[in-house]
């Protein structure tokens, strides 16, 4: 069964606000673009896993998708995680095309595109990693935990695989993602005594849930111009900021178009570049709402936290304005 769904990922949340807000100089524009491209690719891959991780007969496995673990000082990151009464599986998601020779020996990967070669960290060295961080984890937490098996996943179906030292470790490692049902069957087949029971199965999944800290990207240590921002509603029709206050809507001078409530992405851009608290007066000032009266009436309306009275109230994200959905 699954017991964490994949969320979106809040570092393409908070990329796209960038790069939407902010004017940049042409380097730091392109190295943002080039990042946000790769996040959404990773993402598309991790979507696919998932969809073929859902064709297959899970039961007797609990899976967690997107885990991200405090543990020493630092966190190790699971794209996907099953875990059954005798072994633990993780799997490592990537969406490379093009032509990836793996080179365990040398702890590299050799991606070919175009003529061009690129090197990347070892993907199978990266996985086994992140099992021995789990292992380490669950012992820490006084768990005995079954053997930890780690596959990597490769999802664009143009990409060639290539194996130029016919290392075993590839071979069994390394697949095509439509294929995840028959790795996971070769180790079902593998492991017979069952090391956890279904109750401590539970204990462990509760753990790391708990556990799980969503990554996000520290927008003040990404040496913004905090000068350089795009004040304003954003039209959702046409993507132009400026969209004036009339008569209760929300007008686009260049679109013509109405919204009654484009306030609200305005101000979710706001909570992700400068932190989750805002004033009334901030409101007024980063919507362009010449009123602060209608500007606190509009923060009133949102059903947000709040503390403080009057001039000093200060509103915050809650359950009814859910930040990062």
């Amino acid at each position: 069964m699954i017991e964490k769904k994949r969320d979106f990922p809040r570092e393409i949340i908070v990329l796209k606000t960038i790069l939407r807000r902010f004017s940049l100089n042409p380097q730091l524009q392109s190295e943002l673009e080039s990042k946000l491209s790769r996040k959404l690719a990773g993402y598309k891959g991790e979507k696919e896993l998932d969809y073929h991780l859902s064709q297959f007969d899970h039961t007797g496995f609990y899976i967690l998708h997107d885990l991200r673990i405090p543990h020493n000082n630092t966190y190790f990151q699971i794209d996907s995680l099953l875990i059954s009464n005798t072994f633990i599986l993780v799997i490592d998601s990537k969406n490379y095309v093009g032509t990836l020779d793996f080179n365990p020996e040398f702890n590299y990967l050799l991606q070919t595109l175009n003529g061009i070669e690129r090197v990347y960290p070892d993907p199978i060295l990266q996985t086994r990693t992140q099992a021995s961080q789990l292992k380490s984890f669950l012992i820490k937490n006084h768990f005995s935990p079954p053997t930890i098996e780690y596959l990597v996943s490769i999802s664009n179906s143009q990409a060639i695989i290539r194996n130029p030292g016919n290392s075993q470790e590839v071979r069994m490692r390394v697949f095509k993602t439509p294929a995840v049902a028959y790795k996971i069957q070769s180790f079902d087949d593998k492991y017979h005594n069952q090391v956890l029971s279904t109750k401590e199965i539970k204990k462990i999944t509760k753990l790391l849930l708990k556990s799980h800290e969503p990554y996000i990207p520290d927008i003040l240590s990404m040496n913004l111009p905090m000068d350089q921002i795009h004040k304003g509603v954003q039209c959702p029709e046409c993507r132009r900021i400026g969209m004036e206050k009339i008569h209760g809507n929300w007008i686009c001078k260049k679109c013509g178009h109405l919204s009654k409530d484009a306030h609200i992405d305005a101000l979710r851009d706001f909570f992700i570049i400068y932190g989750p608290a805002i004033t009334s007066r901030q409101f007024s000032d980063f919507l362009n709402i010449p009123s602060i009266h209608q500007a606190k009436r509009l923060l009133s309306s949102m059903e947000l936290d709040s503390i403080g009275t009057k001039k000093g109230r200060v509103y915050k994200p809650g359950k009814s304005f859910p930040l990062w959905d």
